[in-house]
């Protein structure tokens, strides 16, 4: 019953193709069927195929095709057919998890080239609107410890983009020393604050080294005294909530909601 279910589709699309889009899937799916998918050169035929077919058209089937072709030349390392693709696909595509992944592989590409601020523009847009994977925060990760030691274009927020990849898959300490880089290198940023205000944090919750989480918030106070996260600090170092279990802080907060 599901192969006819696929058999039907396709001839529902197929009658909505032109005579030569038509000849070219049934040669497509033709290929796909047979036993060359299972050699390397009849890999590289195929993606060929889902190429020229992706470019020239533009229905559903092109975009899969598309970003087939496209995964497949990243994957086999030809840069350059592989951002040409890639570049053209997220024009079609910006909200689906293809998109997050078309999208990052191609930074990855922008990153090897050195173009990095085409490739920041592009994890800002995944980041706006899909969560990565483990394996692509490595990525990302990757990345951005590349563009540090390029010294290219460098910006705080490079820093904060490692921060948060770090903080992602559970690498606390290289989340904290990224954010003591920038805080050290950054002196006039104007959300500096929150670096030291966010090594804190990380410092208390995911470390549970209080000692240095009080440093980090003893430093913001210093540093920022009017900031309006302050009297929130002030609140932490007071009333000993470093030292309090989960439990006990929402205890004593809400105790103090209902006076």
């Amino acid at each position: 019953m599901k192969n006819l279910i696929i058999v039907l589709s396709l001839i529902g699309f197929l009658t909505a193709c032109s005579p030569s889009q038509e000849s070219q899937l049934i040669k497509i799916n033709e290929f796909q069927q047979s036993e060359k998918t299972g050699t390397k050169e009849g890999l590289k035929e195929l993606a060929i195929l889902h190429k020229n077919y992706g470019l020239k058209y533009s229905d559903t089937e092109a975009n899969n095709l598309l970003y087939a072709a496209g995964q497949y030349y990243f994957y086999e390392n030809n840069l350059d057919e592989a951002k040409t693709l890639l570049t053209e696909y997220i024009t079609r595509d910006d909200s689906t998890e293809r998109f997050r992944n078309a999208a990052i592989n191609l930074a990855i590409l922008h990153g090897k080239a050195t173009e990095f601020i085409k490739a920041d523009d592009l994890i800002s847009e995944v980041l706006e609107k899909n969560s990565p994977s483990s394996a692509q925060w490595q990525d990302i990760i990757k990345l951005y410890k590349n563009k540090v030691a390029e010294v290219k274009d460098l910006a705080p927020s490079d820093y904060e983009r490692l921060t948060l990849a770090y903080t992602a898959v559970g690498r606390f300490k290289d989340a904290t020393n990224s954010l003591d880089t920038a805080i050290a290198n950054y002196p006039a940023y104007e959300n500096r604050g929150d670096l030291i205000y966010r090594a804190g944090f990380i410092e208390w919750e995911y470390l549970k080294d209080t000692d240095a989480a009080r440093v980090y918030y003893n430093r913001f106070l210093t540093d920022y005294p009017n900031d309006s996260k302050a009297a929130e600090v002030h609140e932490i170092l007071n009333s000993g909530m470093l030292e309090m279990t989960d439990e006990a802080i929402l205890e004593m907060l809400k105790g103090k909601s209902q006076q």
